[in-house]
């Protein structure tokens, strides 16, 4: 039932993927989101959703990883359904929609299965760098920025060793009372936040200062792959601005 492959954890292989240049990465992913935002066309969705699917295969991630994203949003497909249903949307805007929905969380999940923890700080550094000309502290916000995003993995991580642990010892979560169920979760939260804390104190032991500027070669390095998916990505954009009659 518990598996230790959660959303939003980092999964270490060799891929085209996993080898881009993780600052393009997070432009290609506002370039996405920006599309989604605007567009209405069923045609420019589709091109990205094949995009989409490409970007899936050629991370070498197992399959069964985003389609446990896509089964978890089950429940917003039917909401969106209803909502559709009641404001008498077309089967096709209705398509759009879920679409939208599915691409949005299925990126999110190559961006972070493809992106060490590491490499997410610099990326995000390096966008908010422009800010630093106000002097603020892009540096700490990219780093709790990017605890926030890891705290659900490190929570089902969490989860699932004290589910094992207890299954050991011969307790089954599925027998326990709602009482003990709530009070396993708090635990769950309780352990979570110390992990979290622990890993906090580890970055001070090896000297990571958020104030100090950092670089690193690999992640610098912009590759031929680096410049196709961005080109790939533009070209979506320019296909809606085509679509929408705006040049």
């Amino acid at each position: 039932m518990y598996t230790r492959s959660t959303f939003g954890s980092y999964y270490p292989v060799d891929s085209v993927i996993h080898n881009l240049n993780p600052i393009i990465k997070l432009v290609n992913f506002l370039l996405i989101v920006l599309l989604l935002i605007l567009t209405k066309s069923l045609y420019v969705v589709l091109f990205i959703t094949m995009l989409l699917i490409i970007m899936i295969l050629q991370s070498r991630v197992p399959l069964h990883n985003y389609f446990s994203i896509f089964y978890s949003l089950r429940y917003i497909y039917l909401l969106l359904a209803f909502i559709c249903s009641y404001f008498g949307l077309s089967f096709n805007e209705y398509l759009v929609y879920l679409l939208k929905i599915v691409i949005f969380f299925e990126y999110i999940g190559i961006l972070s299965y493809t992106t060490s923890p590491s490499e997410t700080i610099y990326s995000i550094e390096k966008f908010l760098s422009l800010f630093n000309i106000f002097y603020l502290n892009v540096n700490s916000f990219a780093f709790r920025l990017n605890n926030m995003l890891r705290y659900y993995p490190l929570y089902q991580s969490v989860k699932y060793n004290l589910y094992i642990s207890s299954s050991q010892r011969g307790i089954v979560y599925n027998t326990l009372s709602i009482p003990k169920r709530i009070s396993l979760h708090f635990n769950t939260k309780r352990l979570s936040r110390l992990k979290s804390k622990q890993i906090m104190k580890e970055n001070e032991l090896k000297q990571y200062n958020v104030s100090k500027y950092r670089t690193n070669l690999r992640t610098n390095k912009v590759s031929f792959n680096d410049i196709f998916f961005l080109i790939f990505h533009l070209m979506l954009m320019y296909s809606y601005l085509i679509e929408g009659g705006l040049i």
